[in-house]
């Protein structure tokens, strides 16, 4: 008897489990331009990813996850792009290197919410991000100001750049979003 309740302990732990499947994981972007808000889409290649500590639930599954990521490694799907982007933006930041880790997770059925602590331009800011579960499928969303970052002049200098292309305005606000497949 006492074996056959270890067994179904240990089962339904086994059942629990969850896990990312990292070889699909996802972190882009999305700036804006235009007065009419034209989204520009974007990631980084080469991004690191490391999970939470316990794969006992999603919720510390993403407890301390981390994502770290060079920004001069930007993609933006287009040479001149991904050139205006890196010269004028990036390579301005006091360090290049981006990591951002998932915090304070609230697991509900098929949604949550969680505080992404990003690093960037050595400045730690607390973004605010819903996530959705739909079928295997996990999506992480938010909203960054990059003025909260202290890249005023940097982002002034990528708008001076671009200005012809953005028709004098580019947006501070980026749309951040981090999806992947569960398995498990």
């Amino acid at each position: 008897m006492k074996k056959m309740v270890l067994v179904s302990v240990l089962l339904a732990g086994f059942l629990q489990a969850v896990n990312l499947d990292l070889s699909s994981a996802k972190l882009t972007w999305t700036a804006f331009k235009t007065k009419a808000k034209t989204p520009v889409n974007g990631s980084f290649e080469s991004i690191t990813y490391k999970l939470g500590k316990s794969q006992d639930s999603l919720k510390t599954l993403l407890e301390g996850a981390t994502a770290s990521m060079d920004s001069l490694k930007v993609n933006l799907g287009d040479d001149t792009k991904n050139k205006n982007v890196k010269e004028a933006f990036f390579a301005l930041f006091k360090n290049t290197n981006i990591k951002v880790t998932f915090r304070n997770v609230i697991e509900g059925d098929h949604e949550g919410s969680l505080t992404a602590y990003v690093r960037m331009n050595e400045k730690l800011v607390k973004v605010p991000m819903q996530y959705t579960i739909a079928g295997d499928k996990l999506v992480v969303k938010g909203v960054l100001d990059l003025l909260n970052f202290g890249l005023k002049n940097e982002l002034a200098s990528l708008a001076k750049r671009c200005e012809s292309f953005h028709e004098g305005l580019t947006w501070s606000q980026v749309e951040i979003q981090f999806e992947s497949m569960i398995k498990g």
